[in-house]
């Protein structure tokens, strides 16, 4: 069993505030790629508002990850939480005034996708520091857990507020969500870190990047996500285009998208959190290469499929692979990271893997325009496969843990 982490009551009690604020998440997400196909009806502009959502971290993420190390991990999460409602509440002022358009919408993701960036550090920094060093790999699997179910339920509550009562109110729905983390924040008392801002900004920087450099498996992990996120995980972010664009399904069919993606998402959470764990430290190993295979073929066939279950069960695949993928990259990350480096470490890897999904949504988005969601799913998920198959033959040998 890998549930280790939840004997800890600190832990204990930021997993409950969690599970409230990432539904938020995911219902304000599956809003705001409905605003833009439904202002649009363009795919491209899914795919923009998505990077924009995403791409503030590529840019944001060091400088946040270097805060984050040398800050009050407590005054930093009362921070990134406090600021996203004041998005949250921005764009349900908006909403309910009538003056979301294509403008305010890229703004207001380009202000989520800022937060996100400053908040990714935090929680990756804070919830391992409420527990016992040995039990980082058990908070990655349960962290992964509770976004995942999230991930299966709140799609699909999101599309069915949207379709049954109105924009308004699933805005009004995730801004309640994310007020119960706020009240447990008070309570926990993270690891105090042994050093704390002695250095200069950029020698702190320089420091992280480093560490990063002088380790091989870190380096092959940071390599085999950015070829996942771009050729897997873009499509993720413009599922209007599926839902909508090719099966006419409007917001209900984006909501029970989402949700066979977290379905998928959860299975393999769960297998994580009760200790499918990888065997060895190469992130390409033949296990994990069979996986990316996997997840590769399920965007070709979600792209070009003319069946709704299929789409569905493609959907599902590619929850489960980009869990799986996901839970053991930042395994094989944490494990040994010290206290003082997280938030820098952790950061490069958000950065990476944010960042490479962003361009990854942008280039299905143009594609389709181009060429079609079918074609462009097809060359996307071929190319992924040939860069999958190329870094795996220089990644290093398994071993042992």
């Amino acid at each position: 069993m890998n549930l280790v982490a939840l004997r800890s009551p600190e832990f204990r009690l930021y997993f409950l505030g969690a599970v409230a604020n990432v539904n938020a998440l995911w219902i304000s997400r599956i809003v705001i790629g409905w605003l833009a196909w439904d202002i649009t009806n363009s795919a491209q502009f899914v795919g923009i508002v998505a990077a924009c959502s995403l791409l503030p971290t590529l840019f944001g993420g060091p400088f946040f990850g270097v805060l984050v190390d040398r800050s009050d991990i407590k005054k930093a999460a009362y921070a990134t939480n406090l600021t996203m409602i004041a998005c949250i509440g921005a764009l349900l002022a908006l909403q309910m005034t009538g003056n979301i358009g294509t403008a305010t919408l890229i703004l207001i993701s380009l202000a989520i996708g800022t937060v996100t960036a400053a908040h990714h550090p935090v929680r990756l920094s804070l919830a391992p520091r409420l527990v016992q060093p040995d039990h980082v790999s058990s908070v990655v699997a349960l962290s992964a857990l509770n976004f995942n179910l999230a991930r299966l339920i709140s799609p699909a509550i999101g599309g069915l507020l949207i379709d049954l009562t109105s924009i308004t109110t699933a805005l009004v729905v995730t801004l309640i969500l994310f007020f119960p983390n706020l009240t447990v924040l008070f309570r926990l008392h993270p690891r105090e870190l042994t050093k704390h801002g002695a250095e200069p900004f950029t020698t702190a920087m320089v420091e992280g990047l480093r560490y990063i450099r002088q380790r091989d498996v870190i380096l092959i992990v940071l390599a085999t996500t950015t070829v996942f996120s771009i050729a897997m995980r873009g499509v993720l972010e413009v599922l209007p285009i599926i839902a909508d664009g090719s099966f006419g399904l409007g917001a209900v069919g984006l909501g029970q998208l989402g949700s066979a993606v977290g379905g998928g998402a959860l299975c393999a959470a769960i297998y994580k959190a009760l200790g499918g764990q990888p065997t060895g430290r190469n992130a390409l190993s033949l296990g994990n290469l069979s996986v990316a295979i996997v997840g590769l073929m399920g965007m070709a066939v979600l792209g070009t499929t003319q069946s709704w279950a299929i789409a569905l069960f493609s959907a599902a695949l590619l929850g489960a692979t980009g869990t799986y993928f996901g839970v053991t990259m930042q395994s094989m990350i944490q494990s040994d990271l010290p206290d003082d480096m997280r938030g820098r470490v952790m950061s490069i890897w958000v950065v990476v893997g944010l960042g490479s999904t962003a361009l990854g949504a942008f280039l299905i988005g143009a594609l389709t325009n181009l060429i079609g969601i079918g074609s462009a799913s097809l060359w996307i998920s071929g190319l992924g496969l040939i860069a999958l198959l190329l870094l795996s033959r220089r990644a290093p040998k398994d071993t042992p843990q």
